[in-house]
């Protein structure tokens, strides 16, 4: 089996940190982390999302322990869908790229509710629409059933690198969100958070 090249996991397993295209049924509903019980796997990171800096302290926590749902928590259900509809249309360039690997590239974003028609349907509608690149990747992600295995079937295609070190560094009002400062290795970048039924959700539509 070839792998997908590293950029591809980054695109799904980080980009809400890294500021650009990211990365279901299966985790709770947007504001209301899950809680965990004995049952669950003791790798199960705490999913504390009542401030900015927590929330993406929790994310990065998911990250490292390849816990998609718990990573997923963390997002509002726009960026789930973005960074969702971001890695199906990666997938599909790679499966024009790649044509001994294309059909079962296919066969996975079909398997998981994006038909030939539902693709066709969406880049018919909203491709050469107001909506722009993140809307579009949004209507792309709204469409894919169970994001969270969704993500975990794409993970087992890529070659994960080690991760850069992820700092928060603050965050302050604008516009009834909180716009962070964090750092990725050695360069600093921007992440907003919108307030959820209390919770702080990562939401960075810059892809």
């Amino acid at each position: 089996m070839k792998n997908i090249p590293w950029l591809l996991w980054m695109i799904l397993a980080s980009a809400a940190t890294l500021g650009i295209v990211s990365l279901n049924n299966g985790c709770s509903p947007e504001g209301k982390p899950q809680t965990v019980t004995a049952s669950q796997s003791s790798a199960q990171p705490s999913l504390d999302l009542t401030s900015p800096q927590a929330s993406f302290e929790t994310l990065v926590a998911a990250i490292d322990a390849d816990n998609h749902a718990a990573r997923l928590t963390c997002l509002t259900t726009a960026e789930k869908n973005r960074e969702a509809g971001a890695a199906a249309l990666n997938l599909m360039q790679l499966a024009v790229n790649s044509p001994s690997d294309g059909d079962r590239f296919l066969k996975l974003l079909d398997d998981h509710g994006l038909t030939q028609n539902a693709i066709n349907h969406a880049m018919a509608t909203y491709g050469a629409g107001p909506v722009g690149m993140p809307g579009f990747t949004e209507k792309i992600g709204e469409k894919i059933e169970d994001l969270t295995g969704f993500h975990k079937e794409i993970s087992k295609l890529a070659i994960r690198p080690p991760r850069q070190e992820l700092i928060f560094i603050s965050a302050k009002p604008e516009n009834n969100q909180m716009i962070g400062r964090i750092k990725i290795g050695n360069r600093d970048a921007t992440i907003v958070f919108r307030q959820v039924d209390g919770n702080w959700l990562i939401d960075s539509p810059t892809h």
